[in-house]
């Protein structure tokens, strides 16, 4: 069978030069072959089509406009700009993703008012000076198939980064993650920004955008209108459905009326704040039939939480379900009168975005995080290529990153928002001449240094002193709530596979086994190991550290009655992953930090959960606090400030996670000439201990380097 499709048809499994008549002995044959469902469509005399998830990749109609499938990009702040104004990447990041194949792309927030404007990362609508961009990005992404939606964005209260515009505010109530209190809008403010709206909607019509979609969502200005949490205003824009949407439903009308019937309204608006007396999934219910009736707007998106303590619901980590939060959109389409409606929420498997659009959860399926990962993930989920999909592990490292005011990263994609991003992987320069290569550690930095140089034409192969690779990564992946961390190795190991790299798992690697290749480069991935607390007593009794503990308790289920200590000079997200382990195998788990707080290191919308699962197994956290001694089943620890003393009792564990050593394994051979002129390249750990990311980005540089 021979294909008569070109490579860069992105609407398809595959278009086949078949008979007609042997569709359904093809159907079986594939299906059973793919291990997936697969749809089998005759449309011409000699040709079918078959599509692996048919919901998802059948076309939509938003207002007046037709999607080519249910796959949305929806609105990610990347801080790609600079100085408000698009960049190249921030360009990039979306024409890639529309290239990779998803049928609606929603940009990044676009400021509508001089008064909304944050750092200088957010791009600005309200003046011309972004217009030539806009309106080239806008042709790029529609040329790729793809609908451009533009995200109008004010954060009324939430406006804390500027030092003299104030934070304008629908009540006086303060912000829930600063407490600053805002200037209360007058119906007159109310009125200048409304038309502001509707002015930068203008602008994007005449740039070729085909809609915009306005930011309701997670206690942002429009947001703050509609929830009776945070609006207890007296006039005509307070009170009832009817006065708390005013607001929003001048914006669209006032849009509908300046661009027409045939651009796209669409609005994102909460499907549950979270908070006691704010929006719930009654009160959204009410709201979406309310502006139903109104004509004006053609898609509604709902996100959860605001910037309350519900904000770990606005971008559900690795410990949520998946899709946990689409039971909300099924019952908002009950309500939105036929009008399509976005799902989003923790969906990263086409199998589950299938579900939501073909047991009507949802028309649309919001994927952020899964495209950030890979910007081809609806090219490839279309084609059935499931294992070539570059896994997002939703542990939330990419938001951290941009909530600390740092450009968008992430773990294993370090193409993000550069031209040709959509089919990097299938773009690798080949090397100029083929070597072979030794790799030492099986880690995550030596499995992609690994892959991206066998890729590239060498021959590789990795030595890894455990049976199983993945190092210290696999073990992270073996704690409670943390199984997804394994899905980076798998997809690492798939490439290696694909690429012929060769495994010599379960030996510690000699000079002499590495030499015994004639490598024309080494690159040595060996890792790190943690450090003995520095200032605990020499003579104390044994302590374990945290990889030791996870890799000799595997497979115990035991529960020891009694108390183990955690002392954490980490702070990342593995470190309280062994917290949850440790509260589950003993009766009581103290936690001790040099620092005045936790969770340092992990982003702040995952530290919410962390905190609420330490507190929930009544785990007890002692900040400021060294690790002095450990004797006898007592635990000695010093105030960092105060210098006094504290003891406690009934100890029976102790456990730390400190800062890292690299490894010097076979620094010694190399430092003695044993590898002779031949390169030797150190990666991630062992080169800087630092984290997963970074491994991964090392070793792909290497990788495209040799």
């Amino acid at each position: 069978m021979a294909s008569s499709t070109p490579d860069d048809v992105p609407h398809r499994l595959r278009l086949l030069s078949y008979p007609r008549a042997r569709g359904d002995d093809l159907y079986g044959s594939l299906s059973s072959q793919c291990g997936m469902s697969l749809t089998v469509v005759p449309i011409e005399k000699d040709f079918i089509v078959m599509t692996a998830y048919p919901s998802l990749f059948s076309p939509l109609r938003i207002g007046q406009r037709q999607v080519r499938n249910r796959v949305a990009l929806p609105a990610t702040l990347t801080n790609f700009g600079q100085g408000n104004r698009v960049t190249a990447r921030w360009g990039n990041f979306l024409v890639e993703r529309a290239r990779g194949g998803a049928g609606l792309i929603v940009s990044e927030i676009i400021a509508v008012d001089p008064e909304a404007i944050a750092h200088g990362a957010v791009v600005t609508g309200f003046d011309d000076c972004n217009d030539e961009a806009f309106g080239e990005i806008a042709q790029r992404v529609h040329d790729a198939g793809a609908l451009l939606v533009g995200q109008l964005w004010h954060p009324g209260r939430q406006q804390l980064w500027h030092p003299t515009k104030s934070p304008m505010g629908v009540s006086d109530q303060p912000d829930a993650l600063s407490w600053t209190v805002p200037h209360v809008m007058s119906g007159a403010e109310v009125a200048r920004v409304a038309a502001a709206y509707i002015a930068v909607a203008q602008r994007l019509h005449r740039c070729g955008f085909a809609g915009i979609e306005l930011h309701g969502a997670h206690g942002y200005l429009i947001g703050q209108f509609l929830s009776p949490w945070s609006n207890t205003r007296g006039d005509e824009y307070g009170g009832d459905v009817e006065g708390r949407s005013r607001f929003v439903r001048d914006i669209a009308a006032g849009i509908r009326r300046a661009c027409g019937v045939d651009f796209i309204i669409g609005l994102k608006l909460p499907g549950d704040e979270g908070v006691p007396g704010g929006i719930d999934v009654d009160e959204a219910a009410r709201l979406t039939g309310h502006l139903a009736q109104t004509g004006d707007f053609d898609y509604f998106a709902y996100g959860q939480g605001n910037f309350s303590l519900s904000l770990e619901n606005h971008v559900p980590d690795l410990h949520f379900r998946p899709g946990h939060f689409i039971d909300i959109p099924k019952r908002m389409r009950a309500a939105a009168m036929g009008i399509p409606v976005m799902a989003l929420g923790r969906i990263g498997e086409p199998a589950l975005a299938e579900k939501i659009v073909a047991e009507g959860y949802g028309d649309l399926v919001g994927m952020t995080r899964a495209q950030i990962a890979d910007a081809a993930w609806a090219r490839k989920a279309e084609a059935g290529r499931l294992a070539d999909i570059r896994p997002s592990v939703f542990d939330n490292w990419c938001w951290g990153e941009i909530h600390a005011g740092k450009p968008l990263a992430e773990h294993h994609n370090p193409y993000l928002g550069l031209a040709g991003e959509a089919g990097a992987e299938q773009n690798l320069s080949p090397a100029a001449a083929a070597k072979t290569i030794a790799v030492v550690g099986a880690g995550p930095a030596g499995l992609e240094a690994a892959w991206v140089a066998a890729a590239r034409g060498h021959r590789v192969t990795i030595f890894g002193a455990s049976d199983q690779p993945g190092g210290k990564l696999r073990l992270d992946g073996a704690l409670p709530g943390r199984g997804e961390m394994a899905k980076l190795i798998a997809y690492q190991m798939h490439m290696c596979d694909r690429h012929g790299v060769r495994l010599s798992l379960g030996q510690r690697a000699a000079a002499g086994d590495v030499l015994s290749l004639d490598p024309g480069a080494i690159m040595l991935a060996v890792g790190a190991s943690l450090r003995r607390p520095m200032n605990l007593a020499a003579a104390s009794d044994p302590v374990l550290d945290g990889i030791a503990y996870v890799r000799e308790s595997a497979g115990v289920e035991e529960i020891r009655r009694s108390t183990a200590v955690l002392y954490d000079q980490d702070h990342g997200p593995a470190t309280y992953g062994l917290a949850d382990l440790l509260a589950q195998r003993f009766d009581k788990l103290i936690l001790i930090t040099p620092r005045p707080g936790i969770g340092q290191n992990v982003n702040y919308c995952s530290a919410i959960g962390v905190h609420r699962r330490l507190h929930r197994a009544g785990v007890e956290i002692l900040p400021s606090h060294d690790l002095i001694d450990y004797r006898g089943g007592k635990v000695i620890c010093r105030n960092v400030f105060t210098g006094a003393e504290k003891v406690i009792g009934g100890i029976a564990e102790v456990v730390f996670v400190t800062p890292r050593l690299a490894n010097d394994a076979l620094a010694n051979d190399e430092a003695g000439g044993a590898f002779g002129d031949i390169p030797v390249h150190r990666v991630g750990d062992c080169l800087s201990p630092r984290n997963t990311m970074a491994a991964i980005h090392g070793g792909h540089i290497i990788g495209t380097s040799l």
